[in-house]
């Protein structure tokens, strides 16, 4: 039996795939299945693949498609793994050889449905490594509720029974960035139980640059979808009212404090006008009376009350410099 089944979307980064491969075929885990998928590289991703294929028969299996991006590439290795629990690694990062047995010992002795661990936030100069803050407040959450309150939504350190990914069809969606917020959220309603292991077992590293190119500042504008899907996903299944504040919280945090953020490094005056105006348009719509929500409290609760359309350019510029800082 496959006890776990590992997801790595690969799209050139052959730079650092053998170091990410190396800790995956040697975890301590012996019945695991590594599902690499090639999304369409153009670099030599696919032949440092297959040479793991040969070399671990049974072990690593090498699914090819067309680019389509990271989330495509998910959603198919979830389609074809058969592991009673998912997990999942990115190709340019590294994991602890000893992860995937104890998330996996931790699942089976709690009975879980989710697992997650900490990580260490990686920069990576001239052969020299810096420690950052971690993003996310990873912590045992104890409700479901609770874990929609500043978590951590990346997948890379977290273990998902099967079962429940399938039962509440919730994928990645796909042709957008930001799709890990949108697998995390719709995830929730159909986790029973959550364990958390208070272990740095992943090494994530903060790579490329902080210019907003072109390309990227229309890539922006992805949030929206993203958190539409998530609000259509609760009224299709039936959640809606259930999480309603906690999906208010959410949403709302995001739009007025990391997504302002991105719009306030925008260098295009009418797109970066055009983006604040669905910031807001979608908050009214959505969520007209985000004020009262309860967890809006404290110091982030004095913020989200301030910031509206006629300070938001102000507002998300210095969130810009901020984190281009």
């Amino acid at each position: 039996m496959v006890k776990v089944s590992v997801i790595v979307p690969v799209y050139n980064t052959s730079q650092y795939l053998v170091r990410c491969m190396e800790a995956l075929v040697n975890q301590t885990l012996g019945e695991i299945e590594i599902l690499a998928v090639n999304d369409g590289s153009t670099d030599n991703s696919l032949e440092i693949l297959k040479r793991y294929e040969e070399q671990y028969p049974g072990k690593v299996r090498v699914l090819t498609k067309e680019n389509g991006g990271q989330a495509t590439a998910r959603n198919l290795g979830i389609r074809e793994s058969k592991g009673e629990y998912i997990g999942f690694a990115d190709s340019d990062d590294c994991v602890d050889r000893t992860i995937f047995e104890k998330l996996y010992r931790l699942a089976k002795k709690d009975d879980s449905d989710m697992v997650e661990c900490h990580y260490h936030y990686l920069q990576e100069t001239g052969g020299k490594k810096k420690e950052l803050k971690t993003r996310g407040n990873i912590r045992a959450y104890g409700n479901r509720k609770n874990m929609f309150i500043d978590p951590q939504v990346s997948p890379w350190n977290k273990l998902y029974r099967r079962e429940v990914l399938q039962k509440g069809e919730v994928t990645f969606p796909e042709g957008l960035i930001y799709e890990d917020t949108a697998f995390y959220i719709k995830s929730i309603p159909f986790v029973e139980k959550e364990s958390y292991l208070a272990e740095h077992l992943v090494y994530y590293y903060l790579r490329g640059s902080s210019t907003m190119n072109a390309n990227k500042s229309r890539k922006v504008a992805d949030i929206f979808a993203v958190l539409g899907d998530i609000l259509d996903f609760y009224k299709t299944k039936g959640f809606y009212e259930e999480y309603r504040e906690e999906l208010e919280y959410f949403c709302v945090k995001i739009l007025l404090c990391s997504s302002l953020s991105r719009v306030g490094r925008v260098t295009d005056h009418a797109l970066k006008e055009e983006l604040l105006s669905e910031t807001f348009r979608f908050v009214k719509e959505n969520f007209p009376g985000y004020r009262r929500n309860k967890y809006f409290s404290g110091k982030i609760g004095c913020y989200i009350r301030f910031v509206n359309r006629s300070n938001s350019r102000w507002i998300s510029t210095v969130l810009g410099r901020i984190m281009k800082g």
